[in-house]
């Protein structure tokens, strides 16, 4: 059976923050037509669990609108145009943390809602921290945690995070025995 979905109109119906799109979609299958809404966030975005010399994994703690709540997460942002992914892991840990980080290695990626956006999160492990430069965009009031590793990763394991980019890099970085 043929599962795919071909695109016959395609519009964008917002522009803000993150374009919505509508997508006239026919079925290879039997011919049938509906439309499809999602975000247009091609360009992804990445996220840094980096852990300094004393095994604390550096975190951030803002408010998310969307869930109305403080949450802990690791350092991110989003794909500038053209840029690689780790040297955006690097520059966003830096802007948010005001700490540079040299060793850095990849965890992979993932697609959060698929169903919602094709918007990929590449993950990434770091270690061996220095002083850098914050600078944080306009939008952004954050506080920098330093959380033991032992606890975050018990904190996951127990349920106590909704942030699966957070989630999936620890569980992911403890597999791989990068973890104390």
């Amino acid at each position: 059976m043929d599962l795919i979905w071909d695109a016959v109109e395609s519009r964008v119906v917002w522009k803000g923050r993150f374009p919505v799109v509508v997508d006239r979609l026919r079925a290879r299958a039997d011919g049938r037509e509906f439309d499809y809404t999602y975000l247009d966030v091609s360009r992804g975005a990445v996220l840094l669990l980096a852990l300094d010399e004393e095994h604390r994994a550096i975190c951030v703690r803002q408010y998310r609108h969307p869930v109305g709540d403080v949450m802990v997460e690791l350092p991110a942002g989003h794909l500038e145009v053209n840029e690689n992914p780790e040297a955006c892991a690097r520059r966003e840990f830096e802007e948010e943390t005001g700490l540079k980080v040299q060793n850095v290695l990849s965890l992979g990626s993932f697609v959060p809602v698929p169903s919602l956006s094709g918007f990929r999160m590449h993950m990434f492990f770091g270690t061996e921290l220095s002083v850098g430069s914050m600078g944080l965009d306009d939008m952004e009031i954050l506080e920098v945690v330093r959380v033991p590793i032992e606890e975050l990763r018990k904190q996951v394991v127990e349920g106590q995070h909704e942030n699966v980019g957070l989630m999936s890099a620890v569980l992911l970085a403890d597999q791989r025995g990068l973890l104390p």
